[in-house]
């Protein structure tokens, strides 16, 4: 009777034998069958850092793009990863043979063709929890199943691979997929950072993935079904539906408002240029990089919009700095401020560095940039790097970068990079800052902690806040800080016409009695939470 059993179950395992050994001979011998389940693993490495990648551009317009939404998306996207290697083992012991991969690679491309339908729907659902939480759930909802699939495909093609050789070269099998996914996620990522985000729509993007999937999908069946082999119409019935709905889907995306006249995903951003009426029959011109206002102008006019009053703060520079010759703007947004300082400085240059090069393009095309050529230089680098490398020093640096929702970049609030400032100054050069915080209460911390950082480097230093009589409320505030003495109580003291506008500026003056830095922190390159303190400040804790 065991005999019989022992018969019974080999039995059983024999048509799946008989299926790899039938693909091998109908493909073309085990080379052939080498190459397409190399070029398997090679494909789903790539597509899944091509999702990772591009992913991070469609939750950065709701989350910011921080640290927070990338740690979300990384941390969900790797336990996809680890759950899809379970699984593709798991499938490769049950059921080792070609049409598995098949079903694999085309679930895959399904998944990953439907994300642009998907995405405005999940994003918009999601959108209002903080930028801890919301990161996490959105990537789960788009990105973690196509990601777990996708990873799938490498285990599964260890055990063909070494099927091939009869078990006999299991770790030369297991090298060279885990090699083919590598390459693969190596030529994902650089396609994605260097290419395909700078220069496709995210749609187009996912479309292009999902359909290089299908392909290699309906490759496999039609190389490794009998059935689909005399009637190629099986395999494309498989696949072809599927592929065609998530192509429509994501085809259809969502339509621009009509107040976007210009929309680009970067690297960096997602950027939009909005046009809305203004008082008087004129149109109001704003600058948004994902979810933020990064400042805006009267389209024809230079008047400052009064939604965007922050930025007459340029005006400090005429009070601390009255013989301006060269400045730098660490941050461009929409040029307001550096043109309006051009304006009230003749005879003055401006250096303006955005590290997003579609910024500046943007600045030329909707924000007057070429209106001062030869007196602003619009540059595209990391400011830090920038003023690291600069030649000659400035009599004003301006610090108005930001990364995410009211994120300063933590690169650009630290000590040693203040000590930077410091020796790319002038004698008798200022540096002016502007954070966007409170200036007291419990979410005043970040705002204590740039101010005691600076503390370290400046000697002297005064603060302005947009809205002094709420000191308790999130506004845009401007440090003031140089070496030698501002002299702030002789401004203070002068005798103004009641509209002058120096005295208007003035008013926004927050005197050291009304400032508390008992919760601050020195920032250093070694020790920097900023991110960490935006976020708590936002989730209201």
């Amino acid at each position: 009777m065991s005999r019989k059993r022992r018969q019974s179950k080999t039995h059983q395992t024999t048509p799946a034998a008989q299926q790899n050994a039938e693909s091998r001979g109908s493909a073309g011998g085990k080379l052939f069958c080498r190459l397409f389940l190399l070029t398997a693993a090679f494909l789903a490495g790539g597509a899944v850092m091509i999702i990772e990648l591009a992913g991070n551009r469609v939750l950065a317009p709701w989350y910011g793009n921080t640290m927070y939404t990338w740690t979300g998306l990384i941390g969900v996207i790797l336990v996809s990863i680890s759950s899809g290697y379970y699984l593709g083992g798991y499938l490769a012991d049950r059921r080792p043979d070609y049409r598995m991969m098949a079903h694999l690679l085309t679930l895959s491309a399904i998944l990953t063709l439907l994300i642009p339908a998907l995405q405005s729907a999940v994003v918009e659902s999601l959108g209002d929890m903080d930028v801890v939480t919301g990161p996490i759930a959105a990537t789960f909802v788009l990105f973690a199943v196509p990601g777990c699939l996708l990873a799938s495909v490498s285990p599964f093609a260890v055990r063909l691979v070494s099927l091939l050789s009869e078990d006999r070269k299991v770790g030369v099998s297991a090298g060279s997929v885990g090699m083919a996914g590598t390459l693969g996620s190596v030529v994902g990522t650089f396609a994605t950072g260097f290419v395909l985000v700078p220069h496709l729509p995210l749609r187009v993007i996912f479309l292009v993935t999902g359909g290089l999937l299908a392909t290699l999908a309906l490759c496999g069946y039609l190389l490794f079904w009998p059935r689909t082999r005399t009637n190629p119409s099986l395999a494309a019935l498989l696949v072809l539906p599927s592929v065609v709905s998530g192509i429509l889907g994501g085809l259809s995306g969502e339509d621009l408002p009509a107040n976007v006249v210009h929309e680009r995903n970067t690297f960096y951003h997602r950027i939009r240029v909005v046009e809305n009426p203004y008082d008087g029959g004129r149109t109001r011109r704003t600058l948004w990089l994902d979810t933020t206002i990064e400042g805006g102008q009267l389209v024809g006019s230079r008047e400052n919009p009064e939604e965007h009053a922050y930025q007459r703060y340029w005006e400090l520079a005429r009070l601390f700095a009255p013989q301006l010759k060269r400045g730098v703007f660490l941050g461009g947004g929409a040029y307001a401020m550096p043109e309006a300082l051009l304006d009230a400085f003749p005879e003055a240059e401006l250096d303006v560095v955005e590290v997003d090069p579609a910024v500046v393009e943007i600045g030329r095309d909707y924000f007057r940039v070429d209106e001062y050529a030869g007196r602003l230089h619009p540059i595209a680098a990391d400011a830090r790097r920038f003023l690291r490398m600069a030649d000659g020093r400035y009599d004003l640096v301006f610090g108005d970068a930001y990364a995410g929702i009211k994120c300063i970049p933590p690169h650009l609030i630290t000590r040693e990079f203040f000590e930077l400032v410091s020796n790319r100054l002038n004698e008798g050069g200022v540096f002016i800052m502007n954070i966007a915080a409170a200036p007291t209460g419990p979410n005043s911390v970040v705002f204590q902690s740039a101010l005691a950082t600076i503390n370290e480097v400046f000697p002297h230093q005064c603060v302005f806040a947009s809205e002094p009589e709420n000191l308790d409320w999130e506004q845009n505030l401007f440090i003031v800080a140089a070496h030698h003495d501002l002299r702030i109580d002789d401004l203070l003291d002068r005798n103004f016409e009641p509209n002058d506008p120096d005295l208007q500026l003035l008013a926004g003056y927050v005197r050291p009695v009304r400032l508390d830095l008992s919760l601050a922190r020195v920032f250093t390159d070694e020790q920097n939470p900023v991110e960490y303190l935006v976020a708590k400040t936002l989730r209201g804790g």
